[in-house]
Formats: C-alpha cells, structure tokens, sequence
C-alpha cells in the first residue's frame, strides 16, 4: 500500500478538524510563504536578524529554490496523488458563502510525490530558524520550526492530499534543499539568487521532459527561473542593509507586486512571458528599498 493507510485511517476525523488543518496548511502555501517574506524582506529590522535586508532577502530566494525543486521533484517521479484529492465536501454547517473557500484550501491537484507543502515549509521555516539569529535561542528556533514543519505535514495527511511517504519525503528533500544553498550562499543573497535560478533552470528542463503534457508545471518553474534571476539582478544592483520602509509603502508594495505575481501564473501566459514577468515583480520587491532612496546603513 502506497500510502501505509495513514491517510485513509484519518479520513474519519470530525469535520472541525479537518477544517482547521485546511487553514493550517496555508502556513506553506505559496501565497502566505511568498506575501510572508515579502514583508519581513521590506519591513524587518534589528529586532530579528543582524543583517535583517540580507535574511530577508536570502529567504526569499530560499523561498524560490523551494518552489523550483518541488516541480524538478514532482514530475520527476510523476506519483499520484491519493483517490480523491482534487474534490472536498465542506462541513454541512459551514455557511455557502464559504465552501469554495473550503474547495481551494482542502484540495489538491498535480503530482503527488514528494509534498510540495512539506518541502517548502521545511525549506523556509528551517531557513528562519538559521537567519534570525537575534530571536530567541537557536534550540527554540529549530524546535519551534520542527513544530511548524510537523503541523504542515499532518496536515497534507488529514486533509487527505498525500500519503505518509509524500510528506516524509518533502522533509528530507527539502532539509537537502536548505543545508545546500546555506552552505553555497554563505548569508551572500546573490549567491543564494542564483541557485534559486539555477533550481529554476533544472525544475524548467525536467517539467519539459518528463511532464510535456502538465504546462501547469512548466509554468511554475518558469517561474522559478524568473524570480531567481530577477531578484539576483536587483540585489547585485542595489542590494544593502537598507533601513525599513514604512508600513503604509512597503503593505501596499508588497500587494501590488504580489498580486501581479500571482496575475502573471494565472494568466497561463506562454513561458518566455511567464517568466520575464515573475522577473520583473520578484526584482521590484528586492530593488524597493533603494527605488524609494532608503539610504544603506551598510554599505
């Protein structure tokens, strides 16, 4: 069995239960993954990391090197996933105005091997862990992320988008992810842009290969590749210790590239527009602080 039975053993639980995993999932959705760092990328400070602008900026090509490997991976294998995955009945007391809500976040679809969520949270919440080394104590750091990375993957299982193996193997895939570009990017973003580029180049050529008939895929790590080579343009351009913006700019910043970011997947637009698109809006995030003059408090 493909599965061990995890899954289908926890298709019984109550249906608030598997509610709330739905909304927990999203802690490794791209959206909230992609918005989240976004914002901690303009926003942070001293507070969190001593070289905040770099953290952020490392985690959020952290962030595309996830997005890239889980295509390379998934349509590598080509696994399935579990029967039923892409459909999902809302509780019978959930108000109509909420279950294509409830559709979107409890649903899968695509390829199924490794977890795509698995191996993003593992890749970013770890990566957290190791960059923000002014909160807390590294110990509490790593075992808060454990804790992130356990709900996520339980998650996948409850809400039945994966079996036992998927998620196992996120983790490990992802942990492989992490350590690598840690270790090549030595805290120097425009080193950790380009393996993200590079994850982007790979996830391309083996969505081409081994999934011609997925464009969904090929589009994502068009994707991939754009943003990686967008942000490492902007950050070798003008990448420093920038002090933060404003709230009032950098929310609505964030938004708006954000929102074209998403617009330009999408659209299914052909793959060269995909990702000179992804490139320009990843590279408006990093370049922000110096578009608007925030002068470099670290050269």
């Amino acid at each position: 069995m493909h599965g061990w039975g995890v899954t289908e053993a926890l298709a019984g639980l109550p249906d608030w239960l598997v509610l709330l995993f739905a909304v927990l999932t999203q802690l490794a959705d791209a959206w909230f993954i992609f918005g989240g760092l976004a914002l901690f990328y303009l926003l942070a400070d001293g507070r969190f990391a001593s070289e905040p602008r770099r953290a952020g900026a490392t985690m959020i090509a952290l962030a595309i090197c996830a997005l890239a490997a889980t295509v390379a991976l998934k349509t590598a294998f080509g696994v399935h996933r579990p029967a039923g995955a892409g459909t999902a009945t809302p509780p019978a007391w959930l108000p109509a105005l909420f279950e294509g809500v409830y559709g979107s976040i409890a649903t899968g679809d695509g390829f199924g091997f490794p977890s795509g969520h698995a191996t993003s949270g593992t890749i970013v919440y770890g990566g957290l862990a190791l960059s923000l080394d002014r909160l807390w104590t590294r110990r509490k750091r790593l075992l808060a992320a454990a804790g992130v990375i356990g709900v996520v993957a339980l998650s996948r299982l409850v809400i039945g988008v994966h079996h036992l193996p998927d998620v196992l193997a996120g983790i490990v895939a992802g942990s492989a992810v992490l350590l690598a570009v840690q270790r090549a990017a030595e805290n120097r973003p425009e080193r950790a842009f380009l393996a993200a580029t590079l994850f982007g180049v790979a996830a391309l050529a083996t969505a081409l290969v081994f999934a011609p008939n997925h464009p969904d895929e090929a589009a994502k790590a068009a994707i991939g590749l754009g943003a990686g080579g967008g942000a490492a343009v902007a950050w070798y351009r003008g990448g420093a210790e920038h002090p933060p913006l404003p709230v009032r700019v950098a929310v609505p910043g964030a938004a708006v590239l954000g929102g074209a970011w998403g617009g330009i997947y999408a659209g299914e637009l052909p793959l060269l527009v995909t990702a000179l698109g992804s490139a320009l809006a990843v590279g408006a995030v990093i370049a922000l602080p110096w578009l608007l003059g925030q002068r470099p408090l670290v050269e």
